[in-house]
């Protein structure tokens, strides 16, 4: 046994090699992702490790996250004469040099981050026209630049500009023999050496020859320099002198110079030449074979790992040399399928990071060196994207830090990582299939079950043995085992192999023989279920079954065959459908068992004899209780060798369990936080034989270490990008240690000792920066300190680690020196970007550290230098003016507060007094308006009086105009309103002596009156205008009425209330209010008129003792169309009344005019008379085109029924909705007219339009616009028109 275990391990062993198999993941970029062209003219990855891009629309970068561009463009920067970008050249700086297709030189300033044009600075120093050739950065910092006349070369340092800083190096002058420079460089010492067809110089030196060197090699400290015509010297310093190497015979041309460590290699035209410079002896390798008969060597490549010399030719494939036996091997690869294969227009050659040499052999196809079969595999150069596209030619390449390369080839740009395959995949012959059972049997062989129904036999180094057929039988083709998938593979004690299926039941192989079962519903003892998902033995012996549908069951051998117990037969399994569908099945070495289901975890002990008397144990989440299972579904349990019990749910994580025995309900656990939520779901567990748990998610393999707690996460950068993993149960094998999983592409066995992480540390740079609502993104790179204006502080800097492999576990944190607190770091995730919101004004430095790709943190940290610009108030000015205003404020509210002291005291005093002066006045004011009134009415009427009486009556008078006087000066003094007094208000005490012309021109004005018969609604009196006094003193009461009774209706309400009931009982014409009445006071009544709708076009004047502004405005607010103060002249308010209804009546009449649109302008002058227009007051809110819409309506109504001889107002008023008094106010407001007399007027308007324009007789044109009688039509039509109808028939013709 121990023999078989030892071979066992040395094929493993020896197995181990073979599992690194080269693998590249492989990306493709274009313009879709952000790269300025497709096109890409050049490449090269700058100091800072950020990979640059020249192509024909601009500079891009490529930060491992997304490309950002620079180029001109219109409207904005104009420097560069083409966006079309020929070359670059990276700076130890951190710059860039670029030549542009028309040969012109910039630099980009990545400090700036803009270009800056030195080839004009040059052309304008040196009065030249530069057109460059090629650029030569060295390490001294310094740069050559050869022009493309060929005339001169210029030598600047940096990028500064001073008197010595460039110069300019002409041929033939200054030491350079000749303008066509082959080469520049600077060996160890710094010295430049600059390599020309005409001689060689070292700049600054004494040193010149005029042999034509066009090779530099520096091996050790020992300079050789070589000519293309086969010529072969060595620099020797101390003598500053050149001493020639004689080569062998037959040398003519020599075409590289290269080194293995102390040896020299030429490549020559008669091979490659190994030169000893300890033995001085040179030495011939012919690359001449069959397969390649060509002897010049053109290119030369050692590689690192086993210094093994490559030599190209102009003649297919490739040669190898050994460089200790100087043997050789002749090399070719290619593809079988020429479509498939991938070209480089210059010789490649390259090694990666795990030291797998590629290269593409003359005539050949990419691919790598088995450096232990000794031969180029071919490798298929094919993008992971989804397009899968294929890499047909490498025109330019460059590669990266990491050992990345990086293409162009007729299109687009790709990026190549270099990765081994540590582990073997056994796959399906011709096509992917999910694996979703293994098993290891007795003799070490793989068995892979697929979901298609295949089964397939590997031995233990993964060769395969064949596929297991249907009979029992091992076949050399695929070939279906089953119609449903393979779900459990298991092999028992026995070394028999039970198969489950996924719903063909359970098969048994035994020595070639093949036994199915299936569900039999007749039978109580037969499988209860066909679906078949785990299957293993407890440490009796017994076979326990995992249905999925069924519940558990287990198999017992008995005479007739195998008999499975279930919960069909006495099996006390817990009901539930849930517990019907069993998972997983885990037997421990103390005997206790474990089941998986949905809906929670059942264990037992298989310590029984009665399988009736089986006790389960349940165990399910608990909502609220953090120490139950996190979710009932599980669907993976792992008992360690030490005993510890790990469970993992689907809509849960994993846990491991605390009670101290597993054989009871409701076993507790403890959820493990070192697990990452975002990887996805556990499917299932293994354990290593260093007692780590391989942790299966859905796309990585997660190594937890219980004793330190660390998790190390190996996916995409480990495994094929597409790689993803399926719920199979895995397995082990101790004696390997090997480790095998299922996959959608086949199996996969690994050594979990070469599983290990990446300790490349990236870079990171600062990108860009984003001001919150602004469209631009603004680069930062390697800017030394970024500032802030104060009115843009919530912005978003972005930044990246410069990792170009997958960024899989790539996470940030971050802090802000001056703000976060000392030690601490926040934690980004894989967030590559920081928002600031609203920060403060001040000095900070940005600090953020990101890990590698395998979650490693680096010790790099990058730092970025913040200012945040203050506001002028948080400016040094703006808190010294601050504290100023804090000063003064707080010394103005001193001296407030004592001066509101006095100012209360003396305004209470002051109210007191205008209170007790304001409410004297107030009340006298009406007094004297009732003795001043009588006293002039009976001045006037009166021409009769005595002598005596009149002057005695004009003394009364006198005095009473001096007591108003001591009113108004009374109110003056009242500060607290503005007085006014009404113009001509002092009319009231005018002696009879005194003109009897009225002075306000608006009382001049009358009213004509058009009206020919009463209203037949209500008794208003035998006036037309009816007005409405609303007044609470009865004196004045009676005294308005008798002064406006003569030419008015008038209606008398003692309060504001009884006012607002006659005005909606009545409608008025006219209304007249005092403003402090009882019950209602007059500007609450105002306000509820002009909110009715029936009677808010009634004109309003107020009649007050209050004389200040605002009670004034305040009635105006609410819409009346006057105020007159007490005391007033009768003279002047009527006047004013009268003003008012005239205005009202020329409105009445424009009315009449809107609604004949047909009529002449001759008809509406005889209709319609020009009045003697009304003088202009001061009118309010109401005017008549609150009543156009009314009078639209029943204008409408009457033309529409204007034959109709028998029409009544009453019609009108039910069509219009409201009733007959109002319609009679509203018509009679609006037009002037009572209802009747408005539909009489539109008949003869109508019956004008007729006579115009028809030839209908006179008595037609009657009945059609309603008169049942012609004589009466013409009659009434003369008096309206002045001439009967046949007149004015005639004289309208």
């Amino acid at each position: 046994m121990t023999k078989r275990y030892l071979s066992t391990l040395i094929l493993g062993l020896l197995s181990l090699f073979s599992f690194s198999v080269p693998y590249c993941d492989i990306r493709k970029f274009s313009i879709l992702d952000g790269l300025a062209a497709n096109t890409i003219s050049d490449l090269c990855q700058g100091a800072d490790n950020m990979m640059w891009f020249a192509t024909l629309n601009g500079l891009s970068y490529y930060d491992g996250y997304t490309f950002h561009t620079f180029r001109d463009s219109p409207g904005q920067t104009d420097i560069l004469t083409t966006n079309r970008i020929q070359s670059i050249y990276p700076c130890s700086n951190y710059d860039l040099w670029c030549v542009t297709y028309d040969r012109h030189l910039y630099v980009y300033d990545t400090r700036m981050c803009m270009f800056a044009n030195i080839d004009k600075k040059i052309n304008e120093k040196f009065n030249i026209q530069l057109f460059v050739d090629k650029l030569y950065v060295l390490p001294t910092q310094a740069t050559w630049i050869t022009s493309l006349d060929q005339h001169y070369a210029i030598r600047i340092n940096k990028k500064e500009f001073s008197d010595n800083n460039p110069i300019i190096v002409r041929a033939s002058k200054n030491g350079m023999p000749s303008g066509r420079i082959w080469f520049i460089t600077s060996d160890k010492k710094g010295r430049e050496w600059i390599l020309t067809d005409k001689g060689a110089f070292i700049y600054n030196d004494n040193f010149r020859t005029n042999i034509p060197f066009k090779w530099f090699r520096q091996v050790g400290n020992t300079i050789y320099l070589a000519t293309t015509d086969g010529r072969l010297a060595v620099f020797d310093e101390a003598r500053n002198h050149l001493s020639m190497i004689p080569l062998p015979a037959g040398v003519t041309r020599i075409n590289e110079l290269k080194n293995t460590g102390f040896q020299l290699l030429i490549a020559t035209n008669i091979g490659v030449i190994v030169y000893n410079p300890r033995t001085f002896k040179s030495e011939v390798v012919s690359v001449q074979n069959p397969n390649q008969p060509v002897a010049e060597v053109k290119k030369i490549y050692v590689d690192v790992t086993q210094n093994n010399i490559w030599a190209f030719t102009d003649g297919m494939g490739v040669t190898v040399i050994n460089p200790n036996t100087l043997e050789k091997k002749w090399l070719f690869a290619d593809q079988a399928n020429p479509a498939d294969r991938t070209v480089s227009d210059k010789y490649f050659i390259m090694e990666d990071e795990h030291g797998t040499l590629w290269t593409i052999p003359n005539g050949g196809t990419f691919s790598y060196y088995d450096r232990q079969k000794k031969e180029l595999v071919p490798y298929l150069l094919r993008s992971n994207s989804s397009a899968n596209a294929h890499i047909p030619k490498i025109t330019k390449f460059v590669i990266s830090d990491q050992s990345i390369l990086w293409v162009t080839g007729i299109h687009d740009l790709t990026q190549i990582n270099f990765k081994n395959h540590e582990y073997t995949l056994s796959q399906l012959e011709g096509n992917e299939a999910e694996i979703r059972a293994l098993a290891l049997d007795h003799n070490h062989n793989y068995w892979d079950g697929f979901y298609e129904g295949y089964i397939k036999i590997s031995d233990e180094c993964h060769n395969k043995i064949g596929y297991l057929a249907p009979t029992g039988g091992i076949v050399p083709t695929p070939v279906a085992f089953s119609q449903s998938g393979i779900y459990a593979l298991y092999e028992d004690t026995q070394e028999r192999m039970w198969i489950g299926t996924k719903a063909d039941g359970l098969y048994l192989l035994q020595k070639g023989q093949v036994t199915h079962f299936v569900h039999d519903p007749k039978n109580p003892y037969s499988l209860p279920c066909n679906s078949i998902y785990d299957i293993v033995s407890d440490r009796q012996g017994r076979t326990w079954i995992a249905t999925y549908g069924g519940g558990l069951a287990v198999a017992e051998e008995r005479e007739g065959g195998i008999h499975f117990h279930s919960c069909q037969n006495g099996l006390s399994w817990p009901k539930g459908n849930l517990y019907q569908k069993a998972r997983r099945i885990t037997c421990t070495s103390k005997g206790i068992i474990l089941v998986g289901t949905t809906d929670g975890l059942v264990t037992f002990s298989d310590e029984f004899q009665d399988f009736s008397k089986i006790r389960f144990y349940k165990s399910s989440h608990i909502t609220g209780d953090t120490t139950s299972i996190m979710a009932n579904d599980v669907n993976y349990t792992l008992v360690k060798n030490n005993g510890n019990t790990y469970i993992s749910s689907l809509g849960g994580t994993l846990a491991v369990t605390t009670s101290k025995s597993l054989l009871q309900d409701h076993v507790k656990v403890q959820v493990l936080r070192d697990i990452n939520l975002d990887e996805g779901i556990v499917q299932s567990m293994i354990e290593d034989n260093a007692g780590n748990i391989w942790i299966v998610r859905e796309s990585s393999i997660d190594k937890y270490n219980p004793k330190t707690k660390e998790m190390d996460v190996f996916g995409p950068n480990d495994f094929d990008y597409n790689m993803t993993f399926t719920e199979c149960r895995p397995i082990h094998d101790p004696a390997t240690d090997y480790i095998t999983l299922g996959t959608p592409m086949g199996s996969i066995t690994f050594n979990p000792k070469t599983l290990k992480k990446t300790t490349y540390q990236p870079k990171i740079l600062f990108t860009n920066l984003h001001y919150n609502g602004e469209s631009g993104i603004i680069p930062i790179l390697h800017r030394k300190e970024i500032v802030i204006p104060s009115n843009k502080r919530n912005l978003t800097i972005s930044f990246a680690a410069l990792d170009y492999t997958r960024k899989y576990q790539c996470y940030y944190a971050y802090r802000l020196e001056g703000k976060t607190p000392k030690g601490v770091w926040i934690p980004l995730g894989s967030q590559n970007l920081i928002g600031f919101n609203h920060i403060s004004h001040g000095s900070y430095i940005l600090k953020v550290k990101a890990t590698n790709t395998h979650g490693i943190w680096g010790s790099y940290i990058a730092e970025l230098p913040i200012e945040i610009e203050p506001t002028f108030w948080e400016s040094v000015w703006g808190n010294l003016l601050l504290f100023l205003l804090i000063i003064s404020a707080i010394g103005y509210s001193f001296y407030l507060y004592n001066m509101r002291q006095k100012q209360k005291l003396n305004h209470e005093m002051s109210v007191m007094k205008n209170e007790f002066f304001s409410t004297a006045s107030h009340k006298l004011r009406t007094p004297l308006s009732l003795i001043g009134g009588p006293v002039t009415e009976v001045l006037n009427r009166e021409p009769n009086l005595s002598t005596e009486a009149k002057s005695l009556l004009n003394i009364v008078q006198r005095n009473a105009r001096e007591m108003l006087d001591m009113l108004n000066e009374i109110l003056r003094f009242d500060n607290s309103n503005n007085f006014f007094i009404n113009k001509d208000s002092d009319e009231i005490f005018s002696s009879l002596n005194t003109s009897e012309e009225i002075e306000d021109s608006n009382a001049k004005a009358f009213i004509k009156d058009i009206t020919q018969e009463s209203a037949e609604e209500f008794e208003k009196g035998d006036k037309d205008i009816t007005i409405l006094i609303v007044e609470d003193n009865a004196d004045l009461r009676t005294f308005l009425d008798n002064i406006l009774s003569q030419e008015y209706n008038v209606f008398l309400a003692e309060n504001g209330k009884r006012g607002l009931e006659m005005t909606r009982k009545f409608v008025p014409d006219f209304i007249l209010t005092d403003v402090t009445m009882p019950v209602m006071d007059g500007i609450t009544m105002v306000h509820y008129i002009k909110q009715d709708s029936n009677i808010a076009h009634i004109p309003i004047i107020i009649l007050s003792a209050k004389a200040s502004v605002e009670d004034q405005l305040k009635g105006f607010e609410e819409g009346i169309d006057g105020y007159i103060t007490k005391p007033f002249s009768a003279t002047y308010l009527k006047g004013r009344i009268e003003a008012v209804i005239n205005h009202h009546k020329t409105l009445q009449l424009e009315m009449l005019k809107q609604i004949q649109p047909n009529a002449t302008q001759e008809d509406l002058d005889q209709v319609y008379p020009k009045e003697k227009e009304a003088e202009k007051m001061v009118a309010g809110n109401s005017t008549i085109s609150m009543q156009d819409e009314t009078i639209r309506k029943a204008s409408k109504f009457i033309i529409d029924n204007i034959s109709d001889p028998d029409m009544k107002i009453d019609d009108i008023a039910v069509a219009m909705g409201m009733s007959r008094s109002v319609l009679y106010g509203k018509i009679k407001n609006a037009v002037g007219m009572t209802p009747i007399d408005f539909v009489r007027h539109i008949r003869i308007m109508k019956a004008i339009e007729m006579l115009k324009n028809t030839d209908d007789t006179l008595t037609s044109i009657a009945f059609a616009v309603g008169f049942s009688d012609p004589k009466y039509f013409s009659k009434v039509f003369k008096k309206e028109m002045g001439v009967i109808p046949s007149d004015y028939r005639e004289k309208n013709k």
